[in-house]
């Protein structure tokens, strides 16, 4: 009796791991980042599953504060976030945004455009 219970509590253990990795690898694959640089600015496109859908983040490091950019973030076809955006006294602009569906099942791009100069565009996904 001894050696059964103690073979359920092990092989309990052995399921409770396998499904604690299986959660951190799902979160793993949840979320997706891509960095990069395009005419002396920084940027970096992410999207992490987040309630039932995903959080798309973009961000741009510029070399000033007070730059007005026109920000253009989409998901596929579709645009989650458009406007114009200015630089904050780091010199940056941040922008998040919530689509449904899985971060990987779709592309998502963030095109900034400086006022003057040529546009930056990310793309992420497939």
């Amino acid at each position: 009796m001894k050696k059964a219970v103690i073979g359920g509590v092990a092989a309990a253990a052995v399921v409770i791991g396998a499904g604690s990795w299986w959660a951190i690898d799902s979160q793993v694959e949840a979320q997706t980042t891509e960095r990069g640089t395009c005419g002396g600015a920084t940027w970096e496109l992410s999207a992490e599953g987040e309630d039932g859908g995903t959080e798309v983040s973009a961000e741009l490091q510029s070399s000033g504060p007070g730059e007005e950019w026109q920000v253009d973030l989409s998901r596929d076809d579709a645009s989650l976030l458009s406007g114009t955006r200015t630089t904050d006294e780091d010199g940056e602009i941040d922008v998040d945004a919530y689509s449904s569906g899985n971060p990987g099942d779709a592309t998502y791009a963030v095109t900034f455009t400086p006022a003057e100069g040529e546009p930056c565009t990310a793309t992420l996904g497939s």
